[in-house]
């Protein structure tokens, strides 16, 4: 009787780590020209498990399961979504996208046309 009680219990304890197992996946991200880009924003879809590279554009994260999908996304860049595949490595190339523009940011938050403000403004170039 112990012995079946015993076996059920490892059997439970076994299944229970099975089913919480989860994946490591590391890696790093750069840019086109191979420059290792600092503080992408790395999200495992549909859940708001995530991280962000570290000076060197390395990662590491624990996913799901080895079938989840990153996605990577860096202001000025493009997204990219990236399907894990069981892989434990992934390296990432993101190309440049979107360029900001003239942004003005009020005191309340509020963003507003440069024209349509009734009180002085500063611009900063990009230079």
């Amino acid at each position: 009787m112990k012995q079946k009680i015993l076996f059920t219990f490892f059997l439970c304890l076994l299944g229970g780590a099975v089913a919480f197992a989860q994946t490591t996946v590391s890696g790093s991200v750069k840019d086109a020209s191979g420059d290792p880009l600092i503080g992408v924003n790395i999200l495992e879809q549909g859940t708001a498990n995530g991280t962000v590279t570290d000076l060197d554009g390395n990662f590491s994260l624990q996913v799901a399961s080895g079938d989840a999908t990153l996605e990577f996304s860096y202001t000025g860049f493009s997204t990219q979504s990236v399907a894990v595949a069981n892989r434990s490595t992934i390296e990432v190339v993101l190309q440049a996208g979107v360029e900001l523009g003239e942004v003005i940011v009020t005191s309340l938050g509020i963003s507003r046309e440069k024209k349509s403000l009734t009180y002085a403004a500063q611009n900063v170039s990009t230079e």
